[in-house]
This record gives C-alpha cells, structure tokens and sequence, in this order.
C-alpha cells in the first residue's frame, strides 16, 4: 500500500489571481492619489497666479491713484504744474494713435515747495509718466512702467489694457461739464473725453450711442470684437489744463496658462475693445479720481 503524504504548505501565499487582483485595486487608487493630487496642484498653481495678478493690479493702482490725485500741487501758485501729457503711446513711448497706442499720463507736482518745474522728464519726484511697456522684449506681455525722473521702471507685470478717461470744466464754473443721454427718463451724465488725435487735448467724448455709460455696445464690433471706440466728437477741443477728474481703467493677465479655459469675455478699458480668446484668466479693476489740486 502507498502512502502518499500530502504539503500543508501548499496552501499558504497568493495565486497569481489574487495578486492580479491586488495590483488591480493598487493601480486604481494610486491613479485616484495621483489625480486628486494633480488636480489640487493645478488649482494651486492657479490661485497663485490669480493672486499674484490681483495684487500687481491693487499695487498699480494705489500709485496711479495716489499720484494722479497730487498732479497739480502747487503751493506757491506758480501755474506750472498739473497734467501735462495725455496723448496715448506706442510701447516704445512714441506718440501713437492707432490701435497700437495705449493710454499714457505725465503728471506734475511741487514736491519741493520753490514753484519750479525743470522741463523733460528730469525733475524726479515732480515730473511723473504712466505707459505701457514690454519689460521683457519680445516675451509677448505688456507691462506697464512708471517714471519719475530715472526711466521706465517696472510697476507690474502682464498688464494687458491700460485705458483712461478725462472729466474738465470748460466754462469755468466750477461744475465738471455734462450731457444728456438719449435713453428715456436719463439725467445729465459726465463727459469722459480723451485725445483720439495726439494734439494732447480732449476731442472724443467715449460714449458712442450717448446711452451715459461706456460699455460693450459702444464698440464697433459688439461683444467679441477688438478694437477702438470710436465714440463721438466734442463741440471744440478742450485743453488738458481744463480736466479735473480722471478716470482709469486696469487688465491684468495671469502669467501662465490655463489649460481647458478659454477666456472669450469682453473687456472695456477705456477706449479699448479687448476679447483675448485665450487660456489666461484675466481681471478688470476701475476707478474715478477727483483732481482736488485742478480746481475743482
């Protein structure tokens, strides 16, 4: 008789089912860790961005603000201070009409308290310019620079649209001037003027259908459209020494990409129609500021 004797051990371990199965369950949820962590790392890396436009924006404003509310300080009443440039510029600061021109302000103010303003940008601290630039060339965004005696220096970065807009008392009443707007029922609305010529003096009032507000459907191409606003002529050409408030208008871009966005808004910014169309987030800041040293 044989006496066949039999391995407990041959049933201890895996079978290559269960370790298929295993490997299975493992792929899966490291695939699911991996996805979650991806994901948040982009949102991260978004909000960062987003974060880091905003606060070049807040920054860029609060200076522009700042100076633009002290133009025409002038303790001794020498006359030789206020807004001095308005006429809109190339990125390389030529004066510049077309589409490729952006907003552009030099301002004046008596820091020093003598009533003396050397001429050209060469004063600093009394003479001061905000334009647009290209910080880095050839990097595909705009900046946008502040000089104050020493050149172009860098304020922020990826500023997309840099618009302004003027409120001036031509007839020296001392009420900043109005119209009335064609839509029923509607009260007298302020003129936001600009120089659409470059003969640094207002000739444009921004409200093309005279609705009383500069929005998307003063555009020549509606929503969607890039562009310039063609807006309606003043009566005469009202002199730059005549503004009192200036209104302003900021488009930051995040720096990188956001792939699976596409970003079709339309954006005012001043005279400007912008559409980017593209993967960026963008955000649009504006505000009003009453010259307090121009008369009014």
């Amino acid at each position: 008789m044989i006496d066949i004797a039999f391995n407990s051990n041959r049933s201890k371990g895996f079978t290559l089912i269960e370790i298929l199965i295993a490997l299975s369950i493992s792929s899966i949820v490291m695939v699911a860790i991996y996805q979650t962590f991806n994901s948040q790392q982009k949102s991260y890396i978004i909000q960062e961005d987003v974060a880091t436009m905003q606060q070049g924006l807040r920054a860029s404003m609060f200076l522009l603000t700042n100076d633009i509310r002290m133009a025409g300080y002038d303790s001794q009443l020498s006359g030789n201070f206020g807004i001095t440039d308005i006429r809109p510029r190339d990125i390389a600061n030529v004066v510049d009409t077309g589409i490729t021109g952006n907003s552009c302000i030099e301002i004046t103010e008596d820091l020093n308290d003598n009533g003396l303003l050397i001429p050209a940008l060469s004063n600093p601290g009394e003479r001061i310019q905000y334009s647009v630039y290209d910080f880095i060339a050839g990097d595909g965004n705009l900046d946008i620079a502040r000089n104050s005696g020493n050149g172009r220096r860098l304020l922020a970065e990826n500023i997309q649209g840099f618009g302004l807009a003027f409120a001036f008392d031509d007839d020296f009443d001392g009420e900043i001037d109005t119209y009335t707007a064609t839509n029923p029922g509607a009260t007298q609305h302020i003129i936001w003027a600009i120089d659409s010529s470059g003969s640094n003096a207002l000739d444009t009032n921004l409200d093309t259908n005279l609705d009383g507000v500069i929005d998307i459907n003063d555009s020549p191409g509606g929503p969607g459209s890039n562009g310039i606003i063609g807006g309606t002529a003043l009566a005469a050409n009202v002199p730059i020494g005549r503004i009192r408030a200036v209104k302003i208008w900021l488009l930051a871009e995040t720096d990188r990409t956001q792939p699976g966005f596409i970003n079709t808004s339309t954006y005012i910014v001043g005279k400007y129609v912008i559409t980017p169309n593209n993967n960026k987030r963008m955000r649009l800041l504006s505000t009003t500021i009453k010259c307090r040293n121009l008369g009014l």
